[in-house]
């Protein structure tokens, strides 16, 4: 696994919220899984420059440094499958998108956008929340804004929207 700090700022990013938290165990099994993975994961013939995050027990994030050539379909194939299994083998669920992950008290809560939209009109959600961005593409925008207020994020124009 190369060293996060190496990647360059412009490193493809990708994040899969699970729809529940890990236990400890679980935590340990996937994490030996990605590193596997990350370890063999090709694009175009060659080993990339590819890290792994496991976060909050509930976010796996992966980092690919293209350095210089455009991963090709196979590679992004290859994380999808990969991520397939990991839903079948633990029973999770890592692509829906239409969840909103937000801190509440510390610990990540998640609900539908729809559930979103109810949770601001009841006061329990106000706009300075934060949110997790799972939308970030880049190493730079995963850094620097992969939690934003609720008021700053895209979750928020789409709730505006759908009211």
């Amino acid at each position: 696994m190369t060293d996060y700090n190496t990647l360059s700022p412009a490193s493809r990013v990708w994040i899969f919220q699970a729809d529940r938290e890990l236990s400890a165990d679980e935590n340990s099994a996937i994490s030996n899984d990605l590193l596997q993975f990350v370890d063999n994961w090709l694009s175009h013939g060659s080993l990339l420059k590819a890290h792994y995050k496991l976060l909050h027990n509930r976010f796996i994030v992966f980092i690919a440094d293209e350095d210089g050539d455009n991963m090709c379909g196979r590679a992004i194939d290859a994380s999808v499958r990969f991520v397939k299994e990991l839903e079948k083998t633990y029973g999770l669920s890592l692509l829906d998108r239409s969840r909103v992950a937000y801190m509440r008290d510390g610990i990540v809560e998640a609900c539908t956008l729809d559930e979103l939209g109810q949770r601001i009109e009841d006061g329990e959600i106000t706009q300075d929340k934060e949110v997790f961005n799972n939308l970030v593409s880049t190493k730079e925008e995963f850094d620097n804004s992969w939690t934003v207020p609720l008021a700053k994020s895209w979750h928020r124009s789409y709730i505006m929207q759908n009211q």
